[in-house]
């Protein structure tokens, strides 16, 4: 038995020897019951106060029984919770609710579910562009080492509503099933999406052919890493220089891609790209608008006019994204 438990059990214990006591008197005495319990405190306690029902000798041998059963219990008691201060459960405990109350605080956040190799390369990359990532993850020396790593996590069962409530799911911007089965991201997906309509869900499929079902089950981005690392190897035998190109816009070392939402407050917001100081400023150059209703602007015309949920998709010298943050500030 955990000590947590040994504890509760011990609690458990003195209220029913406490009770046990007052009915005693109350039986054997005649007493009231608040002379009971008067009688009942100070025999348990040991304080030594004056006793306020004149005892029986039945009484008197009934004191000397609760007194044993009292001792024993609240010993019992004592030593269960230094045990339990020994073991670190109790902070462990605090721990917890510390962690569950800093989760709850989060908005706009992205919840990683599954710390496999796909996931921990995936917290690495989110936590570097500054983004805050809560991992679901049930093996305990994988949250042991999310502990270490000091990454927030909610120890359980991706697949199960409250466990995603508890990651914070009604209050992130995106979701990311990384398990390696395919049936339980699908189910996650599946879950995730019945709580929540208007959030971004990225799913991992094992298979190819498992991308369509994801896809019904309501995720919005599919990723198969068979089907990426092919690509990506096809790239580098026939484009090498294009792929080395853009690996160096991804790092963000010399150049940088990055996308921009015009917002409604944004002195962006209805300026043509020729009047917008985004190259002179910023230092980038805008190669498609993405608009609201979903309509792709590949190479825009400079007369093009930037609309309010625009996505501006950009590129330039590295620090391209804080620049234009500056800019549109």
């Amino acid at each position: 038995m955990s000590p947590k438990y040994r504890l509760l059990l011990s609690i458990l214990l003195v209220v029913v020897i406490y009770v046990i006591g007052v009915a005693g008197y109350v039986i054997i005495e005649d007493s009231t019951v608040f002379d009971a319990m008067y009688m009942t405190t100070i025999t348990l306690s040991t304080v030594g106060y004056q006793e306020s029902v004149d005892l029986h000798p039945a009484g008197r041998a009934w004191t000397i029984i609760v007194i044993v059963l009292g001792v024993t219990g609240v010993s019992f008691a004592v030593t269960a919770m230094i045990s339990l201060a020994v073991s670190g459960d109790i902070n462990t405990l605090i721990g917890r609710r510390k962690l569950q109350s800093t989760i709850a605080q989060l908005r706009n956040h992205v919840i990683l579910c599954g710390y496999g190799r796909m996931g921990a390369l995936t917290v690495e990359s989110l936590r570097a562009a500054e983004v805050e990532v809560v991992v679901i993850e049930k093996d305990d020396d994988l949250c042991q080492k999310l502990r270490e790593l000091d990454i927030l996590y909610v120890q359980g069962d991706a697949t199960e509503d409250e466990t995603l409530i508890r990651a914070g799911l009604m209050n992130c911007s995106a979701l990311l099933a990384s398990l390696t089965s395919d049936a339980e991201n699908i189910y996650i997906t599946l879950t995730a999406r019945g709580l929540r309509s208007d959030m971004t869900i990225v799913a991992r499929a094992e298979q190819p052919s498992t991308e369509p079902k994801l896809k019904r089950a309501g995720a919005t981005r599919v990723v198969c890493p068979q089907i990426i690392g092919a690509t990506k190897v096809s790239n580098i035998l026939t484009r090498p220089n294009v792929v080395d190109f853009f690996e160096v816009a991804a790092e963000g070392i010399e150049l940088e891609m990055d996308e921009f939402i015009v917002e409604a407050h944004s002195p962006l917001c209805d300026m043509t790209l020729r009047d917008a100081p985004i190259r002179e400023n910023a230092g980038a150059t805008v190669v498609a608008i993405k608009r609201a209703t979903g309509e792709a602007i590949y190479q825009p015309h400079p007369d093009e006019r930037f609309r309010q949920g625009d996505i501006l998709i950009m590129i330039g010298q590295a620090g391209v994204s804080e620049r234009l943050r500056n800019l549109a500030s």
